[in-house]
């Protein structure tokens, strides 16, 4: 028989399985995407040098600049950089760049996520790049890709993940104004979308022994994402955005409130299959016989009754006896949970979801990269280094002087 992902248990190590040791990767980036693709491959045990300008980067002071304490934790950054050495360069200064150039020749990746035209101006394009050092992965990540009209265009994952693609319109209610959708989501996805092209690339040297361009935007992962729904498009079809929950076409597979104000959606996507263990779990049985209840057709037809039936049966319980109910009738469900649910979630720590990482003198959760090897999960992580933790380390191990423009 063969073994299942159940059978494999979670084996708790300090260091978890680290396949990528022995890459570098040279990160000049800032922000979300950029910085979430390399604390990937730091995660997975590359050894990931953050290059940053004198006084760091503008997302270590993203919560003071929002009125936070200049000293308030900062988990996004921690999450995105966590485990990466951190240098200071100017590059655009005459040691600065000998530096940077010393840096690539020692390297196996570069990953940034400047504009197109500010990685022009700086001398530092793809093909300016690779002709000196040929074997280096070079790892762009943008808002919009290279080439067309809004190559240089700037773009958050609002505009260039949710709204651009299409994806803010498809899951706004019809009739309803789209959300100011919380931001990081995009840049998250677009994160594993670099580093899944750096490996492959990264593995296609191993053959031939020369680095390749690697492209990943929020435009294109964003359009990935949502790739069911452009495709039907594309096909002559018309996709259209949620009725709202009292309207929806697929009561089975909608969300309900429970009587102490829990919310939680049902997955039942065959409804043949759902029904029964549905109005078993209500104590509606009887409804079997009902003709609305008799197929996917007539749930949709009949929703303006169906969905009240369900209303008005889940108010009248907890969350906790629902869930209780639930997984005895073999009802497919989950709760809508808050982030506080989400620290106690025993699925969550069981799959090695959680590392401990130390902030100053405290200690605070962080959440692990979504892939495991070998079960294998890391209890802790080093944290995020202060702007300029290892310029002198660094470079003194390359035999180079730090740049006197460093201290600027």
């Amino acid at each position: 028989m063969s073994e299942t992902l159940r059978d494999i248990p979670s084996s708790p190590d300090s260091q978890g399985a680290q396949p990528l040791v022995g890459m570098r990767v040279i990160e000049f980036a800032h922000w979300m995407a950029g910085p979430l693709a390399g604390g990937l491959l730091a995660d997975w045990g590359a050894d990931v040098i953050k290059i940053e300008p004198p006084g760091g980067e503008p997302m270590r002071a993203l919560f003071s600049s929002l009125g936070a304490r200049s000293d308030a934790p900062n988990g996004a950054f921690v999450a995105a950089n966590r485990g990466k050495r951190s240098i200071e360069l100017e590059i655009k200064s005459e040691d600065g760049a000998r530096a940077f150039d010393a840096l690539l020749a020692n390297a196996d990746v570069l990953l940034t996520n400047l504009r197109p035209d500010a990685l022009t101006r700086l001398g530092l394009t793809p093909d300016a790049i690779r002709k000196r050092f040929p074997r280096l992965v070079y790892c762009s990540v943008s808002a919009y890709g290279w080439g067309g009209p809004d190559q240089n265009r700037p773009g958050y994952d609002v505009a260039a993940f949710f709204a651009r693609t299409g994806i803010s319109h498809e899951i706004t209610q019809q009739d309803s104004a789209p959300l100011a959708l919380m931001q990081g989501i995009g840049d998250s996805f677009t994160a594993m979308t670099a580093a899944t092209g750096t490996l492959a690339a990264l593995l296609e040297r191993e053959r031939t022994g020369r680095g390749q361009f690697v492209e990943a935007s929020l435009l294109r992962t964003g359009m990935w994402a949502l790739c069911g729904e452009l495709g039907v498009q594309a096909m002559g079809g018309n996709p259209k955005p949620p009725y709202p929950r009292g309207e929806s076409r697929t009561p089975l597979y909608n969300s309900y409130r429970t009587k102490d104000g829990r919310w939680f959606f049902l997955v039942g996507v065959e409804a043949r299959r759902h029904v029964p263990s549905v109005l078993a779990a209500i104590g509606r049985s009887d409804l079997l016989a009902d003709e609305r209840f008799a197929s996917a057709r007539a749930i949709a037809k009949h929703r303006a009754e169906i969905i009240p039936i369900l209303d008005a049966a889940f108010a009248t319980q907890p969350m906790v006896h629902w869930a209780k109910v639930f997984d005895e009738h073999d009802v497919w469900w989950a709760p809508v949970q808050t982030p506080a649910d989400l620290l106690d979630d025993p699925q969550a720590a069981a799959s090695g979801a959680w590392i401990s990482v130390e902030v100053g003198d405290a200690s605070f959760k962080s959440v692990e990269a979504p892939i495991r090897f070998d079960g294998k999960a890391r209890r802790s992580a080093m944290s995020a280094p202060m702007s300029g933790q290892h310029t002198d380390e660094v470079l003194t191990s390359l035999g180079m002087p730090k740049p006197a423009s460093a201290d600027a």
